[in-house]
């Protein structure tokens, strides 16, 4: 606080202190941190009490602020293991969706049908057939070979069947 016996001159100099201080913590609490985290900061300002005004103070050169260190990019996710050799779709069918690790098919064809085409073709694929449930309104096949697996979902669809096949690595 300035005291009544201060001349205009220290109490011009006291302000332009404050005035640098307050400046210098604000700078200091934008600066960001040295591993590139974000954190809150808090800027406080000090203002003097009133006083004689003063004369105009020469413009301050521009401040910057330094930027923070840009964060390293993480890793992107492995992509699912795509199996060695896919699954034939059956046929007729029309592909609902298609992704790396799952296809889920249309058929007009009934799911007695498909089962059995899928239950061939993982005999004929070198498959180890772990769990099989078939009935005219569904079947369930789990498989596996060397670093992959496979489930297939035969289920009715309108018409037709619905065929869901997962792949997956072991």
């Amino acid at each position: 606080m300035i005291s009544r016996g201060w001349s205009h001159k220290h109490a011009t100099r006291m302000s332009a202190v404050l005035a640098a201080t307050a400046l210098a913590v604000s700078v200091a609490a934008c600066g960001g941190s040295s591993n590139g985290a974000s954190s809150a900061s808090t800027t406080t300002t000090a203002t003097a009490p009133p006083a004689a005004p003063a004369p105009p103070a020469a413009p301050a050169p521009p401040t910057t602020t330094p930027a923070p260190p840009a964060s390293p990019t993480p890793p992107a996710a492995p992509a699912p293991a795509a199996p060695s050799a896919e699954l034939p779709n059956y046929r007729p069918s029309t592909v609902v969706s298609k992704s790396p690790s799952s296809t889920v098919l249309a058929s007009p064809d009934s799911v007695t049908q498909v089962a059995d085409f899928y239950k061939g073709v993982l005999a004929k694929g070198s498959w180890q057939i772990r769990s099989s449930a078939s009935s005219a309104h569904s079947a369930n096949f789990t498989a596996h070979r060397t670093n992959e697996g496979v489930s297939i979902a035969v289920y009715p669809r309108g018409t037709g069947s619905g065929i869901s096949i997962s792949t997956h690595p072991e």
